[in-house]
């Protein structure tokens, strides 16, 4: 058997650095394996490491958008993501407009809104509207257009347009990775638009994921971490 190639042996340190779900930068990929960007883009470029790079950070495979399932992520860390969705909804007033953003988690504060809430409730997802729909004392205004099975959400120019118009007194907004370079991250490009929208039009801006999202991060960026006032679920980095 045949001493494995320097191929090989790169793939297998990239591999440790992206464990327990990292992403790592290209560049630093690089000077750690003592070789240049385009060796390591080459070596990834054959698609059978199990390893990707998005936007210059390199990640596992299965953490690109074809392997996310909204079904699958419910069950994940479902009772931390219920918790925190509780602590969400004590922020929610009588006369608020609120965004809740698509996901897995913020299903669970669209549970929470209590009947005669007397409040708008602006969001692109449909989980989110189905539960609200008929909630006594919730303005329902739904964001629609192509429907996104995979996010279990809508996007569309006419919904841009919309939330152009609505002043939004508390925005809550879901992420797949949270990372200190790649900023706050989710899966699919389609859901960018709107949540950088909601985030313009929300004058009070909080991020609800749970912790293991810290150092993740996921191919399209929305925003900074610094955009938020706070992140509910928020690690303790210390």
């Amino acid at each position: 058997m045949g001493r494995p190639s320097g191929r090989s042996l790169r793939i297998e340190e990239m591999k440790k650095m992206c464990a327990s779900g990292a992403i790592v930068h290209i560049g630093d990929a690089a000077r750690q394996l003592r070789t240049s960007e385009i060796t390591i883009r080459r070596d990834l470029g054959r698609h059978d490491s199990g390893l990707i790079c998005l936007g210059g950070y390199i990640m596992f495979a299965e953490g690109a958008a074809e392997g996310y399932s909204l079904s699958r992520a419910q069950d994940t860390n479902a009772a931390e993501k219920k918790r925190l969705a509780g602590l969400a909804a004590k922020l929610i007033e009588p006369g608020d407009t609120i965004f809740i953003d698509c996901g897995s988690t913020l299903p669970h504060l669209a549970a929470a809104v209590p009947e005669d809430a007397h409040v708008t409730v602006v969001t692109q997802a449909l989980n989110i509207a189905d539960q609200l729909a008929a909630r006594r004392g919730v303005n329902l205004i739904l964001l629609a257009g192509h429907y996104h099975p995979e996010s279990g959400s809508f996007s569309s120019p006419a919904a841009l347009e919309m939330l152009s118009e609505v002043n939004i007194t508390k925005g809550f907004f879901s992420a797949a990775g949270v990372h200190e370079r790649a900023g706050v991250t989710c899966f699919h490009f389609h859901e960018v638009p709107i949540k950088r929208r909601a985030i313009a039009q929300s004058h009070r801006r909080f991020l609800v994921c749970d912790p293991s999202k810290w150092g993740r991060s996921r191919p399209a960026t929305f925003a900074e971490l610094s955009d938020f006032e706070e992140w509910i679920g928020q690690p303790d980095k210390g």
